[in-house]
């Protein structure tokens, strides 16, 4: 095989992905290969980074490529990547679950999947919040550096509900918390009588790119008893999508609460 012939093949492959992921036997019709040859191609992409498999054989692609793409590419290629999470989750759970970017001081749901339930949940696709009122923007800027967060903390803190926390210092406290524990229940504090518990999405250097997030209405939800578990699983899924997208955790895991 030429080098010319292996790099068009490759890119065969990667645009493959690009448009939908895939195991070795589809992708490898999709492209018109045979199986062997793609298998070598897709080994050699996996290792520099370019796609990534998961558990599986599932083909996606990958941080590198994420990385010389342009802010919209890598939102699509984001949403691309958690959809299938959150179908998972919002079925284990039987709650509503989101995907939020960061977008400059305000979080964007760009995604939602309801639970399997007759009545739905209300759809927050494009709803943009403000990153001290709620759980999603707290978890995203505990992996910010001191001061970005004091340069945040020092603007305009709006109150949305009669529950948003505007005062910097509780703010700070709960920043320092959402690093610990990596996990955040909010109650009430962007819409009054929702819950919601979020986990940050973090690229390969370890900053987010955004949030996973479940909520449900605070009357029963979480179930008395069951704030620990659901957060559990928002941070087992999140810690998932974040390896998806190239980050390599080290050290224990969280603890975490409900409140």
């Amino acid at each position: 095989m030429s080098t010319v012939q292996s790099v068009d093949r490759a890119l065969a492959l990667l645009k493959e992905i690009a448009a939908e992921s895939g195991g070795l036997v589809d992708l490898a019709a999709r492209a018109d290969l045979a199986t062997s040859t793609a298998a070598r191609l897709l080994a050699t992409l996996e290792s520099a980074e370019a796609i990534r498999r998961d558990d599986n054989g599932i083909y996606s692609i990958g941080a590198t490529i994420q990385a010389m793409s342009g802010p919209g590419d890598v939102t699509r290629t984001l949403e691309t990547i958690v959809h299938p999470h959150l179908v998972d989750l919002a079925t284990e759970l039987d709650e509503a679950v989101c995907l939020a970017v960061v977008s400059s001081y305000e979080t964007v749901t760009v995604d939602q999947v309801d639970a399997p339930k007759p009545i739905q949940a209300e759809n927050w696709t494009g709803t943009r919040v403000p990153l001290h009122a709620g759980g999603a923007g707290i978890v995203a800027m505990a992996t910010w550096e001191d001061d970005e967060v004091e340069e945040y903390l020092g603007g305009d803190l709006v109150a949305c509900s009669d529950n948003t926390v505007t005062d910097p210092e509780r703010l700070r406290s709960r920043v320092r918390q959402a690093r610990m524990r990596r996990v955040m229940w909010t109650h009430g504090e962007y819409v009054d009588g929702l819950s919601s518990a979020s986990a940050a999405l973090l690229d390969s250097s370890g900053r987010a790119v955004g949030a996973l997030y479940t909520y449900g209405p605070s009357y029963r939800f979480p179930a008395r008893g069951g704030a620990d578990q659901v957060a559990r699983l928002v941070l087992e899924r999140a810690d998932r999508i974040s390896s998806e997208l190239g980050y390599s955790r080290r050290g224990p895991g969280p603890v975490s609460e409900a409140s």
